[in-house]
């Protein structure tokens, strides 16, 4: 979730650059192959007498990758016309769109473009194709009737080859037995852990709790040689406030009930306990402290080659994947995605915006690197695996330059196969979509602040943020 707490960090520097330096194929700043003309399925449709059909996409901010399917599909559909709303405009360079991945999202931008889309909607003047980034409550919308279900399109087209795709991420979307957005591309909710500081800490981690993470860290919170330094944190850089932020984020699904509208208070209260009984016992930290007594960083790796990377340059090659703990029913790893793309129930162009739809899923599309996140269809995500092999190969094709904070330069070494099967069994394994709301988001920190300065107490904070939330699902 681009707009939430996970983020991609490097221990003990920051990747100032990745340079490919020769990629296979490809021309027009698409090194693993364009998506041309043969990516729909369906032909292009002439163009009507009065003009072609104009479809509108509404986005916070656009990127390459939109861009490009806009150009491509556009050249293949002569009878339709794609036109990108922003609501927030992106930051241009040589006339093409800068991408700045990992940036914290303005939370004034989020709401400037949620009420933006909620204002059309409810007018009846909403784009064709709505493209979030996670930050907009789309099943509030599908309870109204304003959004299409985009699973009866994928039944009715037999164009749609439903087996082309990890169709376990399309059942994690599904709502009310109807699917009402759809990611683009994915990114992973991980934990990266220091092997050698926890030792043979056995780690369960396809079902493991918060408890269980306190668990697992309490023994390396301790001072074993008595030189006056902790020897161990779970998570620098994290307070009180900011642990519980994380375990909202992981285990949202099990807090609100969108379906039967509530929100679990007591779920809640376990959490808000739970984090800052973490902090008192020094489990975690604010300050920034070296590598050497951190057990854990978030990772939320938006590119495959950051999968390959983050083992060989976090904790000295030492590091090792894990689950984020959860409370949810339905633990495991989650995914996010900041293109989630849904259908204005009421369009008029219903049939070519899943004209467009369908293209942004097509293999050609979906293999491009202005992708920026993992693939749904499987060939395209196969593809880019494949790729991953040259990485520091000798051939020179897929040479990356990382220079870390220290301005020392770092070479990776070509991979190991059970590191590139990982993301093939994190992509065909994945169950659970890490849902967020802007607006209970909100609510939750905000009220959830009193508690941790002690103005409140847990079950004080825990009732105000139900009746708060209970409101808003209701609307």
């Amino acid at each position: 979730m681009r707009n939430n707490i996970y983020k991609t960090i490097i221990a003990g520097g920051v990747i100032l650059s990745m340079t490919t330096l020769a990629a296979c194929g490809g021309k027009g700043g698409s090194p693993t192959g364009s998506a041309d003309a043969g990516a729909s399925a369906d032909k292009a449709k002439p163009a009507e007498a009065s003009g072609p059909v104009t479809v509108t996409l509404s986005v916070k901010s656009s990127n390459r990758f939109l861009d490009l399917a806009k150009q491509k599909f556009e050249e293949s559909h002569p009878g339709i016309k794609i036109e990108i709303k922003e609501t927030i405009a992106a930051p241009k360079t040589d006339g093409k769109t800068v991408v700045r991945n990992g940036d914290k999202p303005d939370p004034k931008d989020t709401e400037k473009f949620v009420t933006t889309v909620n204002t059309e909607l409810m007018s009846g003047k909403a784009s064709d194709i709505i493209v979030t980034d996670g930050s907009f409550p789309y099943k509030k919308y599908a309870d109204k009737k304003l959004l299409e279900n985009i699973g009866d399109l994928m039944k009715n087209d037999s164009s749609f080859k439903r087996e082309d795709y990890y169709t376990n991420v399309f059942d994690a979307m599904v709502y009310k037995n109807a699917i009402y957005a759809l990611p683009a591309k994915l990114s992973f909710n991980w934990l990266v852990g220091d092997q050698s500081a926890l030792g043979g800490a056995k780690i369960a981690d396809s079902k493991w709790t918060w408890k269980d993470f306190k668990d697992v860290v309490e023994p390396f919170a301790q001072d074993a040689n008595k030189d006056g330094v902790q020897d161990g944190f779970a998570l620098v850089n994290t307070d009180a406030a900011g642990l519980f932020s994380l375990m909202v984020d992981s285990s949202y699904g099990k807090l609100v009930d969108w379906s039967a509208k509530k929100f679990d208070s007591q779920s809640f209260t376990d959490m808000l306990k739970l984090s800052k009984a973490m902090s008192d016992a020094k489990l975690i930290t604010k300050e920034k402290l070296d590598r050497a007594n951190v057990l854990f960083q978030t990772f939320s790796p938006i590119q495959y080659e950051d999968m390959i990377m983050i083992l060989q340059m976090q904790f000295a090659g030492n590091g090792a994947l894990y689950n984020v703990p959860s409370y949810n029913d339905t633990k495991g790893l989650s995914f996010t995605s900041d293109t989630l793309l849904s259908i204005n129930a009421k369009s008029k162009q219903k049939k070519e915006a899943w004209e467009f739809v369908k293209f942004l899923l097509s293999e050609d599309m979906q293999k491009t690197r202005e992708l920026q996140g993992f693939a749904v269809h499987k060939k395209a995500s196969l593809a880019r695996q494949e790729q991953l092999k040259e990485i520091g190969a000798s051939n020179g094709k897929m040479q990356l330059k990382m220079i870390g904070k220290d301005g020392k330069e770092f070479s990776p070494k070509p991979p190991e196969q059970k590191d590139i099967d990982r993301i093939e069994q994190a992509l065909a394994g994945v169950r659970t979509y890490a849902e967020t709301d802007p607006t209970i988001k909100a609510i939750i920190e905000q009220e959830a602040a009193p508690y941790f300065s002690g103005q409140k107490s847990a079950e004080e904070a825990a009732k105000t943020v139900q009746n708060k939330v209970n409101t808003y699902l209701q609307e």
